[in-house]
């Protein structure tokens, strides 16, 4: 991508899985828009067949030898959903990040589901017009830093 530089990344409700279920994974797996079926079945329509896994470095970025090292990553907010079945996951790749000193806060917005911030009938919802504008002054912050104006 040069000589473009990602200087930071918000990933919103990460959307990684693996063969080993966590608490959330088991607890909340059959609720709202995603259940852990329909996600299987995206990642088997994404990975090539002949690879696919659960815990193929694209859907389980926590596997040992899964890319590029993790301090490599720039600063990456991750916004999680409390009715996520995929958020803890998310946590713990945000807990990977801040133990190679990668600036990785994780917003969590209560009462609110995957996809909170970006599906058309939520927009207008609470949680989705706080994490537009937490999401926005976090970006700022690294744009700022590099010297370029950011308004929003």
């Amino acid at each position: 991508m040069d000589p473009v530089k990602v200087v930071a990344q918000v990933l919103m409700y990460p959307f990684f899985m693996g063969s080993v279920s966590t608490h959330s994974e088991i607890r909340l797996a059959n609720s709202y828009f995603y259940d852990k079926s329909t996600c299987l079945l995206a990642w088997k329509l994404f990975l090539p067949e002949e690879e696919f896994s659960m815990d193929h470095p694209a859907a389980n970025p926590l596997m040992p030898d899964r890319g590029p090292p993790l301090k490599l990553m720039p600063p990456t907010l991750t916004v999680i959903a409390e009715h996520d079945w995929m958020r803890d996951r998310a946590i713990a790749y945000s807990e990977e990040l801040r133990k190679v000193n990668v600036d990785a806060p994780v917003y969590d917005y209560k009462d609110a589901a995957h996809e909170f911030a970006t599906l058309d009938m939520l927009l207008k919802a609470p949680q989705a017009q706080a994490c537009a504008e937490d999401i926005a002054i976090w970006v700022k912050k690294y744009i700022s830093l590099r010297g370029h104006e950011f308004s929003y």
